[in-house]
């Protein structure tokens, strides 16, 4: 027979060992630790084709008859500049265009001036990055000017706005008839700090 003293040892230790093999449970009311991780993204400039010039206008002054004199002669542009900057930088770019004399044969016209003009382009909504256009007509004639700049925000793909251009000549005189064509060098490079 097991003694009164015997039994409240065995029901002691079996309620040690019931609560040892037993999980603990957190109250309901109690906190909870929180943790906090990190993100990370990397974005690298490519080795080329960083800044593109896509697209550039050509201008065509139309036909006209021979005169004694012209009063100049004026042009839109076939398309707006069209820019794609992944240089990642935040200094911005300057187009520059330079165009070359306009001949017929062996016959060079009388030209003065070429006069470009580029209208601003809408600002991106997001970024703020926008092509400007210059705030008067520049002279491109066999010299190389700013026709347009792209802001310290310009990356990733913009338009500028409208092109045009006029064409001035020195004189009439000596104008044959026939098409006198030329070219325009336009060239992209990134602003210095």
């Amino acid at each position: 027979m097991i003694s009164k003293k015997e039994l409240i040892i065995a029901t002691g230790l079996s309620l040690a060992l019931f609560t040892l093999n037993t999980p603990m449970m957190a109250n309901a009311d109690s906190t909870t630790a929180t943790g906090q991780g990190d993100t990370t993204v990397t974005f690298t400039a490519p080795t080329t084709g960083s800044l593109v010039l896509n697209k550039v206008p050509s201008y065509d002054f139309s036909s006209h008859e021979l005169a004694s004199s012209y009063s100049g002669f004026t042009a839109t542009g076939s398309q707006a500049y069209d820019v794609t900057d992944l240089t990642g930088g935040n200094t911005g770019y300057t187009i520059t265009a330079n165009a070359s004399t306009l001949k017929n044969g062996a016959n060079v016209l009388p030209v003065s001036t070429f006069t470009t003009t580029t209208a601003d382009g809408v600002a991106d909504a997001t970024t703020g990055g926008e092509i400007s256009g210059t705030s008067a007509a520049v002279n491109i004639y066999q010299t190389a000017n700013t026709v347009a700049t792209g802001n310290e925000n310009s990356n990733g793909n913009l338009t500028s706005g409208t092109t045009g251009a006029t064409m001035a000549l020195a004189t009439a005189n000596g104008v044959k008839a026939g098409t006198y064509s030329g070219t325009i060098d336009y060239n992209i490079s990134t602003n210095l700090d």
